[in-house]
C-alpha cells in the first residue's frame, strides 16, 4: 500500500496550521502531505469528517492490513479499558460478523462532535447493522456480577449487596453535533440503591427488594453507518422510510428520480438519525419546518429496564430491551402520547433510533434568489420581520452582519487555496460584497407568475420601506449560487478570520463557540443588534448570522491556542449575555443545535425546577440505570 496522508484545512491553506501535536505524531514514512482547502458549502462538516477518518494517518492504514484496524475482542487500546472484561468477546461470540474497533483514532473521533468541547472517547465502537444486534448490545449494559466485594458484603452480615456493572451507551450518526453530546461523560461514584427484586431477569419471588452497588464501567458508541435502508416512495406519498445512518445529501440523492426531496437542511451533510435525535433545522426551517415538523414516525431500541441477572443467559429474550414503533405515516394522527415528538430531539438519551419516516415535498422548478444590502443590521431585521408579517412565502431567508461579509471578502484574497476552489470562483465570477449587513433570500413557487410577485413584494419592503440597497436577483442557478456565496461558506470562513501566521496556529472547528438561540420575531431585531454590539465591544472575532425568518440565530467565535485567559472569557460572556437576553424575552437557549451537556445548565432559567423535575422523571421511566448518554439534557 503506498503512503499517502491528507490534511484538511478550512481556508488557511498552510501546513504550518497543523496541531503540533499531529506533526510529531506524523510517522516517517510519510515525506509529504496533500493540501485541501476547503471554501465552499459543499465540503460540510460530515464530509470534512469523513475524509479525515478515512485518510491514511487518521486510519492508520500506511503498511496495515484493514484487518489490522479493528483490535481483537476485549483488547482495548494503550489507555486503561474501562469495559468488563468480557463485554466485547460476548458480543463478537453471539455475533461473529460484528464490526468492533477499539482503535484509538477511531475512539477519538467518536469522542466528540464538531466543537470546542474536548474530547472524552468511547472504550470502543460497535457498527451494528441490525436492530437485534442492536438490542444484544444493550443487554450485556445493566448486568449483576459477582466478586470478592459482594461475597464479603453478604459474609459480614449485612443486607445482601449486589454489584451492577453499567455500561454507558452513545449512539453516533455523522459526529456533526457541537454540543457535546458525544462526549462520554460518565458519572465518577459508584451508588447504592434499593430496587425491587422484580427489576432482575428471572426473578423467582424468594425476596422483594435488593440492595444494589452500581459501578460504571466504561462506555462504547454505537455507530449507525451501516443502517442506509432508503424505502420506495409510493406514487401520491409525502414521505419515505430510511435507516437512521442514511445522510440527508445521500437521501436527497436517491430522490432525484421521484420530484420529491427532503428539505431539512442543517447545513451539514448530517445523519437523519442523528437531525432527529438533536431536532435539527436550519436554512429552510421557515418554509418547510424543523425535524419536529418533519418527523412522521420512528423505530427505537430503548436502553435495559432489567438488570441481567448473573444466573440469566446472556441474550435471552427476558434481557433484550424493548423495541417501540412510534407514529404513522398518516399525515395527522391523534392517536395517544406524542411518543414521536418524545423521541425527536431526545439525543440519545431515551433510546437509539434505528429508521424514521420523514416528509417530503416537491421541488419547485420557479426559483429565485435575492439579495439586500443595510446600512444597519437593526433595519435589517426588521425588514425580515415585515416580510414575515405581509404574509410573503420565503423559502430561505438568511442575515449577515458586516463582520461576516468581511469574512467573506477575505476569504476571496487566499492566495493559498486549490486550484478547483479557484477556478469555481473565477466561473462563478465571485467579487467583494460591500461591507454592509446584508439580507439573503430565495423564492420558490409552482409558476414563474407566482415566484416574481412574492420577488417584487419582498423587494418593495426592503428597498421603499427600509432603504435597503443594491437589491440584485437571479433566476439561473449558477449566478443563485454566486449571490448566496458568502451565506454558503460563511463557517468555514469566520473560522479563518483567525488563521495561523506561521508560528501560530490557527483556529478549527474544533476550537470554535459556535452560538445558537431562538427569539419571537418581534425580538429578533433588538437581541441579534445587541450581540453584534456585545462582540465589538468586547474585542472578540465573532460574525453573527440568523435563520432570520424564524428567528434563530448564531454568532461564530473561533479562538486558537495562544489566546489568553482573559480574551476566552470575553467569548463566553458573548454567549451568557445573548442567552440571559434571548429567555427574558421568552426565547430558547438553543433553536437547532440541541442541549447537550453546552447547555444543559440553562434549561432550570427557561423551564424552572417544575419542567427539570418532569424531564428527570420520563428519563428515569424509560433509562433507570442511566445507560444512554449519560450527563446530557438532565443529570440522574
Amino acid at each position: 500500500m503506498s503512503t499517502r496522508c491528507r490534511w484538511i484545512l478550512f481556508g488557511q491553506g498552510s501546513l504550518r496550521n497543523i496541531p503540533a501535536t499531529t506533526r510529531a505524531a506524523l510517522p516517517k514514512s510519510v515525506s509529504s502531505l496533500s493540501v485541501f482547502t476547503i471554501t465552499d458549502h459543499h465540503h460540510s462538516h460530515q464530509e470534512t469528517r469523513h475524509i479525515l477518518s478515512h485518510s491514511s494517518f487518521f486510519s492508520r492504514d500506511f503498511h496495515e492490513s484493514s484487518a489490522a484496524r479493528t483490535h481483537s475482542p476485549d483488547k482495548c487500546p494503550s489507555t486503561p479499558c474501562r469495559l468488563p472484561s468480557n463485554f466485547l468477546s460476548a458480543l463478537q461470540s453471539r455475533h461473529p460478523e460484528l464490526k468492533i474497533s477499539t482503535n484509538p483514532y477511531d475512539l477519538d473521533s467518536h469522542g466528540h462532535g464538531e466543537s470546542y468541547h474536548p474530547s472524552s472517547p468511547p472504550d470502543a465502537v460497535i457498527y451494528p447493522s441490525t436492530v437485534e444486534e442492536i438490542r444484544d448490545i444493550l443487554s450485556l449494559c445493566c448486568r449483576e456480577v459477582l466478586d470478592d466485594e459482594s461475597d464479603s458484603a453478604n459474609k459480614d452480615g449485612n443486607d445482601k449487596l449486589t454489584i451492577v456493572e453499567v455500561v454507558s451507551v452513545i449512539p453516533y450518526g455523522a459526529g456533526t453535533s457541537v454540543e457535546g453530546h458525544l462526549n462520554m461523560l460518565l458519572p465518577t461514584e459508584d451508588q447504592i440503591l434499593q430496587v425491587p427484586s422484580s427489576m432482575f431477569t428471572g426473578h423467582d419471588g424468594s425476596d422483594t427488594h435488593r440492595t444494589i452497588k452500581i459501578r460504571r464501567r466504561g462506555g462504547i458508541s454505537i455507530d449507525m453507518s451501516n443502517f442506509q435502508q432508503i424505502g420506495n416512495v409510493e406514487t401520491g406519498d409525502l414521505f419515505v422510510k430510511v435507516g437512521a445512518g442514511v445522510t440527508r445529501n445521500a437521501l436527497n440523492e436517491a430522490l432525484r428520480h421521484t420530484g420529491l426531496q427532503f428539505m431539512v437542511d442543517p447545513g451539514a451533510d448530517a445523519s437523519i438519525g442523528g437531525m432527529v435525535a438533536c431536532g435539527a433545522s436550519g436554512t429552510a426551517a421557515v418554509k418547510y419546518g424543523t425535524m419536529r415538523e418533519n418527523v412522521l414516525a420512528l423505530t427505537a431500541v430503548l436502553p435495559p429496564t432489567k438488570i441481567l441477572s448473573s444466573h440469566s443467559a446472556a441474550f435471552s429474550d427476558i434481557a433484550k430491551p424493548d423495541i417501540v414503533h412510534c407514529g404513522s405515516t398518516a399525515l395527522k394522527s391523534s392517536a395517544g402520547y406524542n411518543l414521536t415528538a418524545l423521541l425527536t430531539g431526545s439525543e440519545g438519551t431515551l433510546g437509539i433510533i434505528t429508521d424514521c419516516t420523514v416528509k417530503l415535498h416537491p421541488i419547485h422548478n420557479n426559483v429565485i434568489a435575492a439579495v439586500c444590502a443595510f446600512d444597519d443590521l437593526h433595519t435589517a431585521a426588521e425588514a425580515v420581520t415585515t416580510i414575515r408579517m405581509m404574509g410573503i412565502p420565503v423559502s430561505r431567508i438568511e442575515l449577515l452582519d458586516e463582520m461576516s461579509v468581511h469574512a467573506f471578502n477575505k476569504s476571496l484574497q487566499c492566495t493559498e487555496r486549490s486550484e478547483a476552489s479557484k477556478e469555481k470562483d473565477s466561473k462563478l465570477q465571485l467579487q467583494p460584497m460591500e461591507l454592509k449587513p446584508t439580507l439573503f433570500m430565495e423564492f420558490s413557487a409552482h409558476s414563474e407568475k407566482a415566484v416574481q410577485e412574492d420577488l417584487s413584494a419582498a423587494q418593495i419592503i426592503c428597498v421603499d420601506d427600509f432603504d435597503g440597497t443594491n437589491f440584485v436577483s437571479a433566476s439561473d442557478e449558477e449566478t443563485r449560487q454566486a449571490l448566496w456565496a458568502a451565506r454558503h461558506r460563511l463557517y468555514y470562513s469566520s473560522i479563518a478570520l483567525r488563521s495561523g501566521d506561521g508560528e501560530r496556529e490557527g483556529a478549527t472547528p474544533r476550537s470554535t463557540l459556535l452560538t445558537d438561540a431562538c427569539v419571537p420575531l418581534s425580538h429578533f431585531a433588538d437581541i441579534l443588534s445587541a450581540t453584534a454590539r456585545d462582540v465589538k465591544e468586547l474585542g472578540v472575532v465573532g460574525p453573527c448570522f440568523g435563520h432570520a425568518g424564524d428567528g434563530n440565530f448564531h454568532c461564530i467565535m473561533p479562538m486558537v491556542e495562544s489566546d489568553t485567559e482573559d480574551y476566552r472569557k470575553r467569548v463566553f460572556q458573548v454567549n451568557e449575555n445573548l442567552i440571559r437576553r434571548v429567555i427574558s424575552v421568552g426565547g430558547t437557549c438553543t433553536g437547532e443545535h440541541g442541549v447537550g451537556y453546552g447547555k444543559k445548565k440553562y434549561l432550570e432559567r427557561m423551564y424552572g425546577k417544575g419542567g427539570i423535575q418532569l424531564m428527570t422523571s420520563v428519563k428515569k421511566a424509560l433509562d433507570p440505570w442511566n445507560v444512554m448518554n449519560p450527563g446530557k439534557i438532565v443529570d440522574l
